[in-house]
């Protein structure tokens, strides 16, 4: 009797770190959390998104006195977001973040 109730407390648990696993995928996270993201990775301020055709944003943030313009792509599948940044003094960088 205790072991049975000990496997249904175990597989509650997992069903619950599943579904929480899930709701972290950033190829599906909303625009908040995506911004959050980029601001911090980037160290960006003055951060716009908006929605891209297709999935995704677009936008742009200041880095400094620069101006940087972002796409960013989800892939809810990889469970992967990444990004090209290029500013208007020469600044180019691209990056990822993912949870593995």
């Amino acid at each position: 009797m205790i072991f049975g109730k000990f496997y249904a407390c175990a597989a509650v648990l997992g069903c619950l770190l599943l579904v929480v696993g899930c709701a972290e995928n950033p190829g599906k996270w909303p625009k908040d959390k995506v911004q959050a993201k980029i601001e911090e990775k980037l160290e960006l301020t003055e951060l716009t998104l908006n929605p891209r055709e297709g999935g995704g944003f677009e936008g742009t943030g200041k880095l400094g006195g620069e101006t940087v313009t972002i796409t960013i792509t989800q892939d809810p599948a990889s469970g992967r977001m990444s990004w090209d940044a290029k500013g208007d003094r020469g600044l180019v960088e691209t990056g990822f973040y993912e949870l593995k």
